[in-house]
């Protein structure tokens, strides 16, 4: 059939190719989907799309709301998540033509953390994170539940220690540190144990004796208080501006993964009550290697971890690692073969490495103090390591690192995998896996300053709260 000489075939074709230009004019990207998960630092949500676009953020108070507005952006069919941990709901609307709205319903006010786009092989993800969203303290809620489930002449149980948990457990203290737990109501004395007939000679009578009650428990604290300090975690992300590192099959270059990682556990410990995290460089620039190790004590920094991915000549060689200094040896070939090829950085950056006899005596002193510490936080970082896969040894190794010869304080190289195997290559590019990585090195190091708090802290804080709880508490 014609119409005027034009085809009907043809002109259907042409409206259906006018109407696909003015979807696309309304349209310039699509909302794929929307992902929540709660996790070890707060609540993170994924609003995957197409392409980059356009949007706006408005907080909106009782009741507590984020909403996000895509301009020129559709909404792909298909449900939206329950929500998780802050996040109690998730709603989709349409303000005005051609915009697509996503409102986030908040179980409270907490504030989200300036939001990104992350860029993938798919499209791009705003991702848009709430730290430290949970109600209050472990302990505190274990020592209520305590108090409301046994009587007032119950012995007080001994309260769980962090030191000893689980690296899932240690996930969930440093999520579920938030509120101060309510002060606890003051003891009731119980009557004395003598009797109401005196003695017949003036003996001085024992101590009046006390029920130990759940309500004697002393509060744990659960944010820093006046005069608490924060504990201080340098980060240092490998290599860096005209130094690349080593550069992976696909040509991945070093300098750029340990950096996005970096930035992550950054990210992580910064959420974390009680901590506070220091980046050696923030971007892509060159820092000579004794300089990393001096920004830290600069910073007065507890910890200094040095953030790198391996290679080997070996491509199937896979797993991360986690070492520390030694001044008199490596404990393995491998070891030795990667401190010359770390030490040699400052070669690339045209650096001069000469030392003296008196500058190796110096460093051995300071260094000895901190020798056994860096032991044991490193083991505690490999443990939290070995939940996201399996390592390259089992143990920690030690070698002549350039990067923390200078360290005053613990101090680790960790080598979160094998950036010359192309399968590890690949994960190390993953921002999940990026995140991994970062929660179980916050994991090692939180457990460690929960065994070994340094005074004035907040774990310093805790670790004696525990102990008086511990010890039945002082009336």
């Amino acid at each position: 059939m014609r119409i005027r000489g034009i085809n009907l075939s043809q002109a259907v074709l042409a409206i259906a190719l006018v109407a696909a230009l003015c979807w696309n004019f309304a349209y310039g990207a699509e909302l794929r989907g929307v992902d929540v998960r709660a996790g070890a630092t707060g609540t993170r949500a994924e609003l995957k799309l197409d392409t980059r676009a356009e949007y706006t953020l408005i907080s909106l108070a009782n009741p507590a709301r984020l909403v996000v507005d895509f301009p020129g952006t559709r909404l792909r069919g298909g449900a939206l998540p329950a929500g998780g941990g802050v996040i109690t709901a998730v709603r989709s609307g349409q303000p005005v033509a051609g915009t697509t709205r996503i409102v986030f319903d908040l179980a409270s006010s907490v504030k989200a953390m300036p939001p990104r786009i992350e860029d993938g092989p798919d499209g791009a993800t705003l991702v848009i994170e709430w730290p430290g969203d949970a109600a209050g303290d472990p302990i505190a809620r274990i020592a209520a539940g305590n108090t409301a489930g046994a009587s007032a002449a119950a012995p007080t149980a001994p309260l769980p220690n962090p030191a000893v948990a689980s690296n899932d457990a240690t996930s969930r203290l440093i999520s579920s540190m938030g509120t101060a737990p309510t002060s606890p109501t003051p003891p009731v004395a119980a009557p004395d144990a003598q009797a109401s007939t005196p003695a017949p000679t003036p003996v001085a009578p024992p101590p009046a004796q006390r029920e130990v009650t759940p309500a004697q428990q002393v509060p744990m604290p659960a944010a820093i208080g006046p005069g608490m300090r924060p504990l201080v975690i340098a980060i240092d992300p490998g290599h860096g501006g005209r130094d690349p590192g080593a550069i992976g099959p696909a040509g991945t270059h070093e300098k750029n993964v340990v950096l996005a990682i970096a930035r992550e556990l950054a990210r992580q410990i910064n959420a974390t009550p009680g901590m506070r995290a220091h980046l050696v460089r923030e971007n892509d620039s060159f820092i000579e290697l004794p300089q990393r190790a001096l920004r830290a004590r600069r910073a007065k920094a507890d910890m200094f971890v040095s953030i790198h991915a391996d290679a080997a000549h070996n491509r199937a060689a896979y797993g991360s690692s986690v070492y520390t200094l030694s001044t008199r040896g490596a404990s393995s070939q491998q070891a030795r073969w990667l401190a010359d090829r770390e030490n040699s950085a400052d070669l690339v950056g045209g650096v001069s490495l000469s030392r003296d006899t008196l500058s190796n005596v110096l460093l051995e002193m300071a260094q000895s103090g901190h020798m056994r510490a860096s032991q044991d936080a490193a083991t505690h970082v490999l443990a939290g390591l070995r939940h996201v896969g399996k390592t390259h040894k089992s143990n920690v190794e030690y070698a002549n690192f350039s990067v923390l010869r200078n360290a005053d304080m613990p101090a680790m190289l960790v080598e979160t995998g094998f950036i010359s195997n192309p399968e590890e290559e690949r994960r190390l590019l993953d921002p999940a896996h990026q995140r991994r990585l970062a929660t179980a090195v916050l994991n090692g190091i939180n457990t460690y300053f929960t065994a070994q708090p340094p005074p004035g802290t907040l774990y310093a804080a805790r670790a004696a709260a525990s102990a008086a709880n511990g010890s039945g508490g002082s009336p």
